[in-house]
């Protein structure tokens, strides 16, 4: 694998998605809402569309919520620490991908290297919390050696 990506880079790439993420929810709940509230004419009580574009946004709402604490969970992470455990904060470099013990974000580029986000509430962060340097751990019958921890 190649040299370590510093810590900063990779959670700068990830706050950058991240505000990306939220920047098109964003978009999307405004244009949800012309839809629904800038109509001129009422439509009738048996017009379902308007209430199934009234959940979609109660979702996307949601979802915003979501991103919007997970930008701050981002915001708060130490990229001084030197971690050599998994952990939340932890890069996390396997025989088969890096991962950012952080929130869930699917794929980042970084220096042309792809890192995954990965939340501690994600099925794998259980099967490598707490490993060291040299350890292995499987998930869906596939091993994964960690490399390198920071």
């Amino acid at each position: 694998m190649s040299a370590r990506i510093p810590k900063k880079t990779i959670l700068q790439a990830c706050i950058i998605k991240q505000q990306l993420i939220i920047d098109n929810f964003e978009k999307e709940i405004e244009g949800l809402k012309e839809e629904i509230f800038g109509q001129d004419v009422i439509p009738s009580q048996g017009d379902y569309s308007a209430a199934e574009r009234t959940e979609v946004l109660e979702r996307y709402e949601r979802e915003l919520r979501f991103l919007k604490d997970e930008l701050q969970i981002l915001a708060a992470i130490d990229v001084e620490s030197e971690l050599n455990e998994v952990k939340a904060g932890a890069v996390v470099q396997t025989n088969r991908q890096i991962f950012f013990v952080s929130v869930s974000i699917e794929r980042v580029e970084v220096n042309e290297t792809a890192i995954f986000g990965l939340s501690t509430e994600a099925p794998i962060y259980p099967e490598m919390k707490g490993k060291i340097k040299g350890d292995a751990f499987v998930m869906n019958n596939m091993e994964y050696q960690i490399i390198d921890i920071y």
